[in-house]
């Protein structure tokens, strides 16, 4: 007797599986949404499933529970940014300011099109759990990590004399962050090329700072 194995069972031409992730990405973008529009406190698995047009029980299919669910979108987001990011220094001239511009105006442009992933990514994400400020550090200091790679693979101002260079990264990661926390915080009133420019003004003074004196 030969085995058979069973074919997962097809519904309207999607598999089982097809379905699961569906219903998953579904969650994820209604997970998005909530949190982006009332904040993680004040949402529940009910208001995340009536967002996705699914019931509790298919959320439980995919998450423990709407922590887990936040730190999914989470790292989703971040993974958008980076390779939004990417793509925008893929593009720009190879010099340290208009490097540095090009990713700039990336993650600023993403901020403000996309309210929610800027509330998730800023705020939302912080003081759950230990578990998740750890993801958001860990972030941090991916993007840290990125922007010193990518900066040292294009020839640009070397910092490796100076004090440690992971924490000049980090600083200057963590200076963005602060400057797009305030932005967000007033509305988005000021003009985003005020808001790059003022970034950018930290990239140069460090460029500077480390440039060789004749």
């Amino acid at each position: 007797m030969t085995e058979t194995k069973l074919k997962p069972r097809r519904y309207r031409g999607a598999s089982g599986d097809q379905r699961r992730a569906e219903r998953c990405q579904q969650l994820l973008d209604a997970g998005l949404f909530v949190f982006g529009d009332i904040g993680y406190p004040a949402s529940s698995v009910r208001s995340i499933c009536a967002a996705a047009g699914l019931t509790e029980r298919y959320f439980y299919e995919s998450f423990a529970n709407k922590e887990a669910l936040l730190a999914e979108v989470y790292q989703a987001q971040t993974d958008y940014l980076k390779e939004t990011m990417l793509q925008a220094f893929a593009k720009a001239e190879r010099n340290s300011e208009a490097f540095a511009r090009a990713g700039l105006h990336a993650f600023f442009d993403t901020l403000q099109d996309k309210p929610a992933v800027a509330r998730l990514l800023l705020f939302e994400i912080l003081g759950v759990s230990d578990t998740l400020d750890q993801l958001y550090y860990e972030a941090m200091e991916e993007f840290a990590v990125l922007i010193r790679s990518l900066a040292s693979s294009l020839g640009l101002a070397d910092i490796s004399e100076r004090p440690d260079q992971d924490i000049i990264y980090a600083g200057l990661v963590g200076a963005v962050i602060q400057i797009a926390r305030r932005w967000a915080l007033t509305g988005y009133t000021a003009p985003i090329d005020s808001v790059i420019n003022s970034s950018l003004f930290l990239f140069v003074a460090t460029a500077n700072y480390a440039a060789p004196t004749a």
